[in-house]
């Protein structure tokens, strides 16, 4: 048996340490990229994402976990080079430079200016404090691009240029302030100079609608210039960007805006959702702002079904401007499942993207008119592998290079991929003897096996098996695939191997892919890879007891779909599926996918197999009070066994039921450490911001831990809703007045205001008939005393009069009470005369 060998796209890295995507195939191999992930400093990945047409939208950024809205970005492209950096940060981080693949387009013009004077320029940015601009120039005649030195954490940069006329492009943002996008037009003519960007002249810009109860969710906001560079903002949660006006032929200042509901948060999702876009061409106006009517956009409802679990989600579109890799995804947060009113910019294409966890779905590129439409259903089971022209086997001689990034697709035919929670295991064999093999292959991974494969026609067999284990996902946690194809191998060039796709449709199911006591219809589908073939479905088959035992389901004439009725027993917790067909060219599939939709029995805890765990904790037990405005972190950890090992776990919380939860809180994916063979120890941090996670105070509470995990052959796994709990409360406050010095003998006063923040607006409200106590403690004591316990008026304010007899440290002390924290005031030294 030869050894494969694995290539992760979008893991390399260039000589100067930027991250790279691959190279561009072989001819005759895919010849399109899946989107590529490299890790910001901020831990966010930044995908690019290739699509269909002109205006194929360029990246995204992808939040840490489920549901979270992406923080600030300054980005920009030019000369095939993407740079995002993080901005507004407590602490400033560096940029991350991916190479987009596009051949430089001012490389020419820049060589032959190589030769002429050339003079210092510094561009300075001022108007405001801030750090780590991202600073751009180009000649605003040719369009030529020129490299300008930053300092890394300064607020200017230096660049040389010969005498002509340019333009430059500054961009920064500092903590809790707006962003700005800054412009300004200057000449070289015999020495060198300094061009200030001054942020006071900059304006706010972004779009806004008639409807007084939206906000701005995220936003992208970019200026184009026409050598096809840009460079811009994207951020979220209300962030306000100032931009300078500026009239300058062939530039263009780009808004792309998502409102929602005010009161938004991922636990408390908005209704509707508006995705407007506004192009300002050759001039940036003084009010660079733009109002639509609500009556003047187009109307549709997206409903996002669940994979069998309620959970957090994002909801992300990227427009279609006719420019090459011109747009940037831009969300908003959704409880999965999700039916939300979209209002768009009529006329205007959009991508579309739905992320849950790991998993990203790729809705159809949409364009509406003006008007009400007719809704659209995302998310229908099964989720499986669907090929596309992203999909492909290739060989060249006895080479094979297998990519099969679309393995959890939904049933509507919108592919999809999982990142974070699959892996596949591959046998490719002939004749009976096995030529390669690989386990545990992540996704979007391509597969190189070098073989002992014969060049003459012979026969094959590819089996691949997906695993996943998911916080989002109780369904399609296993596939398996078996292709047949007979292929001979050129020496010369690759070729595609000619397979059999086979895709699976479920309707009758609920939002969450659940039965109910109504049939249900099953629709299988074939296609060959082949042009010259025609495909047939040959078999349709349901089991019950996650494959234990098959039934037949009947598959009517010889076409490539067909469809049957399915009555779901009633005592099924999950329905698997498997679907046969074949070839006019000899080539044959059979998929299986287990649990491909729910059935009509609650989910619940469950264990096959000997995998346990053991020692949950969460914030090593202590109460979890989530600030406003800002995450932090709290840590989990929990041990988990199997006598082969563990190959795959997750934790989240949850607030409820566990079959259909009130809130959920997500973390990382859990790191595990082995500790033996057996036995691992598995740690994860969860991040809360009580606003912009929770945002509803009946939320304050109790919350279950949930864990999964998958044992290392595949024979065992678990699923418990209840295995620890923590409690995650809205923080308390009590504040305090005392006089520094008092009288001995006479009484003197002491008075505070006790509080509870409101997860729904950020703001505190008084704490109305709250029961707090006084206490004092003397110098050199540890311990304090009650000195009196006084309950808080309607406006939350608490008063005492304690009476002078010593030298002692005061303050007040709110005990927890319920779902309300403890909390205690500062502490005020009273000196008694």
């Amino acid at each position: 048996m030869a050894a494969a060998v694995l290539l992760a796209p979008g893991e390399s890295l260039a000589a100067d340490g930027a991250a790279t995507t691959p190279p561009a195939p072989t001819a005759g191999a895919p010849a399109d990229q899946p989107p590529q992930g490299v890790a910001l400093a901020t831990g966010e990945r930044v995908e690019l994402v290739k699509g269909k047409g002109a205006g194929a939208p360029g990246f995204r950024v992808v939040p840490t976990r489920a549901g979270e809205q992406p923080g600030r970005y300054a980005f920009s492209k030019v000369d095939g080079r993407l740079q995002v950096r993080p901005v507004g940060l407590k602490k400033p981080v560096g940029a991350t430079t991916v190479t987009t693949g596009a051949a430089p387009k001012s490389a020419p013009a820049r060589s032959a200016r190589a030769a002429s004077a050339a003079y210092s320029v510094r561009i300075q940015l001022a108007g405001t404090d801030h750090f780590g601009p991202i600073i751009h120039v180009w000649d605003r005649k040719t369009w030529t691009y020129h490299d300008v030195a930053e300092e890394q954490w300064d607020s200017f940069g230096t660049v040389s240029l010969p005498p002509g006329d340019y333009v430059t492009i500054g961009m920064f943002s500092n903590w809790r302030q707006p962003t700005h996008l800054l412009t300004k037009t200057f000449t070289v003519k015999d020495r060198g100079l300094t061009v200030s960007l001054d942020a006071s002249t900059a304006k706010e810009t972004g779009i806004t609608t008639d409807d007084p109860t939206a906000r701005r969710a995220s936003a992208a906001v970019w200026i184009r210039v026409p050598n096809g560079g840009f460079a811009g903002f994207m951020g979220g949660w209300g962030e306000k960007v100032y931009v300078t006006p500026i009239s300058l032929p062939g530039v263009s200042l780009r808004v792309h805006d998502v409102l929602v509901k005010d009161g938004t948060s991922q636990n408390n999702p908005s209704p509707y959702r508006y995705d407007l876009f506004h192009s300002f061409d050759g001039t940036v106006p003084a009010n660079p702002t733009r109002l639509v009517r609500t009556a003047d956009l187009a109307k549709t409802v997206t409903t996002v079904r669940s994979q069998g679990r309620d959970t957090l989600g994002h909801l992300s579109t990227a427009v279609d401007t006719g420019q090459p890799e011109d747009g940037v995804y831009v969300g908003s947060p959704i409880r999965v499942p999700a039916t939300v009113t979209e209002y768009v910019t009529p006329g205007r294409p959009f991508y579309r993207l739905v992320q849950t966890g790991g998993h990203q779905l790729f809705a159809p590129i949409r364009t509406l008119a003006e008007g009400t439409h007719a809704g659209e259903t995302l998310g229908i089971a099964p989720f499986a592998g669907r090929g596309d022209e992203l999909s492909s086997i290739h060989r060249l001689g006895s080479r094979f290079q297998i990519y099969d990034p679309r393995a959890f697709s939904d049933g509507a035919g919108n592919h999809g991929s999982d990142h974070n929670s699959a892996t596949q295991d591959m046998v490719l064999s002939a004749n009976g003897t096995i030529l390669a093999r690989v386990e545990g292959l992540g996704y979007p991974k391509v597969w190189h096996a070098t073989t002992g494969a014969p060049t003459q026609r012979t026969g094959y067999r590819l089996e691949q098996t997906v695993h996943r284990t998911a916080d989002y996902a109780r369904l399609s946690h296993r596939q398996t695939t078996e292709w047949t194809f007979f292929s001979s191998g050129s020496q010369s060039r690759w070729e595609e191997v000619p397979l059999v796709d086979a895709a699976l449709r479920v309707d009758g199911l609920d939002t969450r892919n659940t039965a109910g006591a109504s049939p249900v219809t099953v629709t299988a589908s074939a296609d060959s890879r082949l042009v010259s073939a025609t495909a047939t479905v040959t078999g349709l088959e349901y089991s019950a007891d996650d494959g234990g035992t098959w039934t037949a389901l009947p598959v009517p004439g010889t076409g490539d779909t067909a469809s049957a009725e399915l009555t779901v027993p009633q005592d099924a917790r999950f329905v698997s599926l498997r679907v046969t067909a074949k070839d006019t060219e000899g080539s044959t599939v059979r998929r299986t996918v287990e649990r491909a939709f729910a059935g009509p029995v609650p989910t619940a805890d469950e264990t096959v197999g000997a995998v346990t765990v053991t020692d949950v904790s969460v914030n090593g037990g202590r109460v979890i009070a989530p600030p406003v405005g800002d995450y932090a972190e709290y840590p989990a950890r929990f041990t988990v066994s199997d006598p082969s090992g563990i190959a795959d776990t997750f934790l989240y919380l949850y607030r409820g039921s566990y079959a259909r939860p009130d809130g959920v809180i997500t973390g990382w994916k859990p790191q595990c450490t082995q500790v033996n063979a057996a036995t691992s120890t598995c740690e994860t941090t969860i991040s809360i911001d009580a606003r912009r996670t929770l945002g509803r105070n009946d939320l304050s509470g109790e919350w279950k831990v949930a864990i999964g995990a998958r044992s290392l052959d595949g024979r065992s796994f678990t699923e418990r809703g209840a295995v620890g709990s923590a409690l995650v409360l809205r923080q308390s406050r009590v504040t305090m007045t005392a006089p520094a010095q008092a009288t001995k003998g006479k009484l003197f006063a002491v008075q505070g205001i006790a509080g509870l923040v409101d997860w729904s607006t950020g703001r505190w409200n008084a704490l109305k008939g709250q029961p707090v106590q006084l206490e004092y403690r003397k110098p050199g004591v540890t311990a304090w005393t009650v000195a009196a316990k006084v309950t808080a008026d309607a406006s939350g304010i608490v008063k005492a009069t304690p009476k002078a007899e010593f030298d002692a440290n005061w303050r007040w002390l709110m005990p927890r009470t319920g779902e309300i924290g403890a909390a205690a005031s500062p502490v005020f030294f009273v000196d008694v005369r």
